[in-house]
């Protein structure tokens, strides 16, 4: 449901944006942590172009740590305010955070239940993972797919560069395979309609009225109305 005029080879900072708007990933992210934000340790898995973590960063975070593999990308986070950036999660060693962020990451890997199995290993005791991923069965999948349509795009659900697809029961069993942590919470969040729809004032006012009940519908019928699929887990202390 987001335009698709972006090239495949476009920098992260273009393709994907950052979107604090209520019903979002990104404002779910930013509402859950604030409260134990400050001075925290963060991982950002997957940073991109590290919108969330400098909003983080903004609320009190600490120490903010990124492992990204476009190298691009990488220079952009170090001069954001990202004290250390890896390449690939094999050089975090033994350190573990405060929290742990895989946002829109794990659709991205052929084996995200590999990955997954080791969010345990990167958090301190008591500390918090939140991961969001597409949902596959979303209206706006459902729908074309009846007519034999499934095509991919330049971001999005069905985003170009996607190897995996979730739908909530596949999700939790995603959640189930971590070790040593509890789902503390599964939420949804609602598609970024402003970005694929003209900025004008009476669709801006449209989208603000229709919002709540978008959300709503989201969390009472997340199979079809979720755009994202998002949990928060929780290390054993």
């Amino acid at each position: 449901m987001t335009s698709d005029n972006i090239s495949p080879d476009a920098p992260l900072r273009e393709k994907y944006v950052f979107k604090p708007r209520p019903g979002s990933s990104h404002h779910w992210a930013l509402a859950t942590l604030r409260s134990r934000i400050s001075g925290a340790e963060v991982l950002d898995i997957g940073a991109g172009a590290g919108f969330v973590g400098r909003a983080l960063k903004g609320l009190g975070a600490g120490v903010l740590t990124a492992v990204e593999t476009d190298a691009t990308a990488r220079a952009d986070l170090r001069a954001a305010g990202y004290a250390v950036v890896h390449e690939c999660v094999g050089e975090l060693g033994g350190r573990r955070y405060d929290a742990v962020l895989l946002l829109d990451v794990l659709e991205h890997m052929a084996d995200p239940f590999q990955m997954a199995r080791g969010i345990g290993a990167w958090l301190k005791p008591g500390g918090v993972a939140l991961i969001s991923v597409p949902n596959v069965a979303h209206w706006s999948v459902r729908l074309p797919l009846l007519f034999g349509r499934f095509d991919y795009r330049s971001r999005g659900i069905l985003d170009r560069t996607h190897l995996h697809f979730f739908t909530r029961a596949h999700f939790r069993e995603l959640l189930a395979s971590v070790k040593g942590c509890q789902i503390a919470g599964i939420s949804s969040s609602i598609a970024p309609a402003e970005l694929a729809l003209p900025e004008t004032k009476v669709i801006g006012f449209m989208l603000k009225i229709i919002a709540p009940v978008r959300r709503w519908l989201a969390r009472k019928l997340p199979g079809i109305f979720a755009y994202q699929h998002l949990a928060m887990i929780k290390a054993e202390t």
